[in-house]
């Protein structure tokens, strides 16, 4: 089912994917209407549940985690016991990102590990549960996960700077209260100050203090709407290309940046060279955007393989304990 937003509306969206902690009084002077005005429609957008929550990007490199991704393939299976593995995956405190993805694969997540060991701990129960479910899978490494907010819905190229998460060689210490912070606004990015303090049972300063200075250290990156495209009649695409080269890879950085339709750009060990993330209406219009760049790129890219995302079912960047 596809819903017709107008502009009002895809502003407000566009605005929320960037700062979802921007006040409505602002975001109201940015459209030029009144505050009433913003806070129903964005009451509505959330009614529908177009809106389905907000996320604080949390950079979890800072605090001393990488992110592993794994796609699974799975056989001798029903619908039900698929489900059944979706949804102890979910539960695992180490997972921040599970999506159910059609293709060559089934399911994709991404967790957080302190180290190799840690995660081969994981991995050895999950194959000793599951091993004869799984007839292929997938793991790579996360270095770099850079995410811009969705431009196409307000009809421009993208010139926000974005987020990005996994790259940080420096670890930022964070004490208790850091880390209660981080875990209750994780998956409630507008909760307003004097919740967040009341909940910690600290003063609002004190608060805000906390949550400025792991803003300035940059272990929370930004504040992002969790936003259904699939009732905008959008679909989400993966693709992975392979490099010949990486002559120009500044400008298919750059290219990608600022189009509007393309989200994330990934970059992994063990998996291809380069990954983007695009939203886009159609197949037609996905072959597109993938011609634009094999075009002006030509010579640097070998070959690409996609698949469609089905169902964001998790994603929160801070999974820990």
């Amino acid at each position: 089912m596809s819903i017709n937003l107008d502009l009002y509306d895809r502003k407000i969206l566009f605005e929320l994917d960037k700062d979802a902690r921007i006040s409505t009084t602002r975001l109201a002077k940015k459209l030029r209407r009144s505050k009433q005005f913003v806070d129903y429609r964005i009451k509505k957008l959330e009614q529908e549940e177009i809106i389905k929550g907000y996320t604080t990007v949390i950079d979890y490199s800072k605090l001393g985690y990488n992110s592993i991704r794994v796609y699974f393939k799975f056989h001798n299976i029903t619908p039900e016991k698929q489900k059944q593995i979706e949804e102890d995956l979910i539960k695992d405190k180490e997972v921040w990102w599970l999506v159910t993805v059609e293709g060559p694969w089934d399911v994709a997540y991404a967790m957080a590990v302190k180290d190799v060991l840690e995660f081969y701990d994981y991995w050895d129960r999950l194959m000793k549960k599951y091993r004869r479910f799984i007839s292929k899978n997938s793991v790579v490494l996360y270095t770099h996960i850079k995410q811009y907010p969705k431009a196409y819905l307000i009809g421009k190229e993208n010139n926000y700077e974005g987020t990005l998460v996994g790259a940080s060689k420096e670890k930022v210490e964070c004490n208790d209260l850091d880390l209660k912070l981080l875990k209750l606004i994780s998956d409630k990015a507008k909760m307003p100050l004097l919740e967040i303090a009341k909940k910690i049972n600290k003063s609002p300063q004190v608060i805000r203090n906390h949550k400025k200075r792991l803003e300035n250290k940059g272990v929370i990156q930004g504040y992002r709407a969790l936003i259904d495209v699939s009732f905008l009649g959008y679909r989400y695409y993966k693709s992975y290309i392979n490099l010949l080269n990486t002559d120009q890879i500044a400008g298919l950085e750059l290219f990608c940046a600022l189009h509007p339709n393309i989200l994330n750009m990934n970059r992994t060990i063990g998996g291809r060279d380069f990954e983007i993330e695009l939203q886009v209406k159609s197949f037609d219009e996905f072959e597109q955007i993938m011609n634009d760049i094999r075009e002006k790129f030509a010579g640097m890219i070998d070959e690409y393989e996609f698949v469609i995302a089905r169902e964001e079912k998790k994603m929160t960047y801070f999974p820990f304990e």
